[in-house]
């Protein structure tokens, strides 16, 4: 989700009160546009050299990806969030290396190395499906943000993966929506009609974006086991996104880990070591998680 600069969001809040088909008309265009191409953080600069690099064509646009370790390995499939790139998960990349497996990602349509200048989650999905069909059947997918909600929506239709990590995850269509609202300054008597416009817009070939994009009402298929990551101090993704999702899919596992916010989760040995440990489901059949005593970790019947 685009972030709002301050007299930016005083303007949405202006033209909410005097001209709201302006504001929703704007608001529209502003969560379409990624912006500027995020740059490779030096912390991530040798992992992000490390990688076999590849292309794909998706929807007339050049789409970067990356491969790291053994091609014989299992593939993890890897999926960055909104004004992120693949390197920003190094830190994922390095721990499932050095638990023996392929990690492979990529850089959505509009951000890193590929070329466009908006997407939208069903196009990110689109993009994993694309390139799990070149790395071949996955044991996990493992997405942040935007990322989480691509591929539980790739998930639903057909991604062969066994297994889901969804990190900070918005629950579909209409938390995006809040967020975004939120973020911006756009009155949230106005979500409704925000989010109609922008399900016309951004999603002409959904039926019903509202209802259809939405994981709580259409969850993963019931054969994946899941584990959903949140932070408490999350400003993106309210936390309760992570308890309707963990709710809404019978068997999943959650862990909520304080004070990490939005990125740096992906950064915390301790979440690391957990979406390891899922992901190789090294722990026996109905033990008990290990989880630093500070965090809350559940699991759905």
């Amino acid at each position: 989700m685009p972030i709002v600069p301050p007299p930016v969001r005083t303007g949405f809040r202006l033209l909410g009160t005097v001209a709201p088909p302006l504001a929703t008309a704007l608001g529209v265009r502003a969560m379409r546009r990624v912006g500027p191409p995020a740059r490779v953080r030096p912390v991530d600069a040798e992992v992000h050299d490390a990688a076999r690099r590849g292309s794909l064509d998706i929807d007339g646009e050049r789409v970067a990806t990356y491969a790291w370790g053994d091609a014989a390995a299992p593939p993890v499939l890897l999926v960055h969030g909104w004004q992120l790139r693949a390197s920003r998960l190094a830190r994922l990349v390095e721990a499932f290396l050095a638990a023996g497996l392929r990690p492979v990602a990529f850089d959505g349509v509009a951000h890193g190395d590929s070329t466009g200048r908006r997407t939208q989650a069903v196009q990110h999905a689109r993009v994993l499906r694309a390139v799990q069909e070149q790395a071949g059947p996955a044991l996990a997918v493992v997405g942040h943000s935007l990322g989480a909600m691509a591929a539980g929506l790739a998930l639903r239709d057909g991604l062969a993966a066994d297994r889901l990590v969804a990190i900070a995850a918005p629950t579909g269509f209409e938390s995006v929506i809040g967020s975004f609202v939120r973020q911006s300054g756009i009155p949230p008597r106005l979500h409704d009609r925000l989010a109609e416009r922008a399900a016309r817009v951004m999603f002409p070939d959904v039926g019903a974006p509202r209802t259809e994009l939405d994981l709580t009402r259409h969850p993963v298929p019931p054969g994946v086991p899941t584990l959903f990551v949140q932070s408490t101090t999350d400003s993106m993704n309210d936390p309760d996104n992570a308890r309707r999702l963990h709710a809404a899919h019978p068997g999943s596992e959650m862990l909520v880990a304080p004070g990490l916010g939005h990125n740096r989760v992906l950064d915390d040995p301790e979440v690391l070591r957990a979406v390891v440990d899922h992901v190789t489901a090294t722990r026996p059949t109905g033990a008990a998680p290990v989880a630093s005593p500070a965090w809350t970790r559940s699991r759905t019947p």
